[in-house]
């Protein structure tokens, strides 16, 4: 073999196009039907939760905000008010994960019945939404955990500082 010879032409086969792994145009394969026929109940269950716990959460915080505006002591009713306000937008903010979810196991039931690539497309894309939402908020969550934390440090300081110890 000669390292200075010219290249020999590669043979027409390297250029085809790819094979396809689809049975057809528009199928899905059982294997996959059957994953997100087993998962579909468990999504449907945790949309399900997540809108319980946002309305269990908004009745808590109106309930909070009611007995802060009704109690009579300043600290307590201050106190319960503000936990009243944290909890209720709280509670909205469970809200959209439980859409997603829910629309997320729609689609996987209109996949069960059609076998369709377009509607096994459509179920991936609401559970990417959802991851999404999912990885934003925990990045949000992380950072104010940060802010609370160098919050907490420096308070702490200050009131050390402040009763000469």
């Amino acid at each position: 073999m000669n390292p200075y010879s010219p290249p020999a032409a590669a043979p027409a086969a390297a250029y085809a196009s790819p094979p396809a792994y689809a049975a057809g145009p528009a199928s899905v394969s059982e294997s996959a039907i059957e994953f997100l026929r087993q998962t579909r109940p468990w999504v449907q269950l945790l949309s399900v939760l997540a809108f319980l716990g946002s309305a269990f959460m908004l009745l808590f915080g109106l309930g909070m905000t009611a007995v802060g505006f009704l109690a009579s002591g300043g600290g307590s009713k201050a106190a319960q008010l503000a936990i009243g306000l944290v909890y209720i937008p709280i509670s909205l903010f469970y809200i959209y994960p439980g859409i997603k979810l829910w629309a997320y196991g729609s689609a996987i039931g209109r996949l069960l019945a059609s076998h369709s690539a377009v509607d096994l497309e459509a179920a991936l894309g609401e559970q990417k939404s959802f991851w999404k939402f999912c990885g934003i908020a925990t990045l949000v969550a992380l950072a104010l955990y940060a802010i609370a934390i160098v919050v907490g440090a420096v308070v702490g300081v200050f009131a050390a500082a402040g009763k000469g110890l």
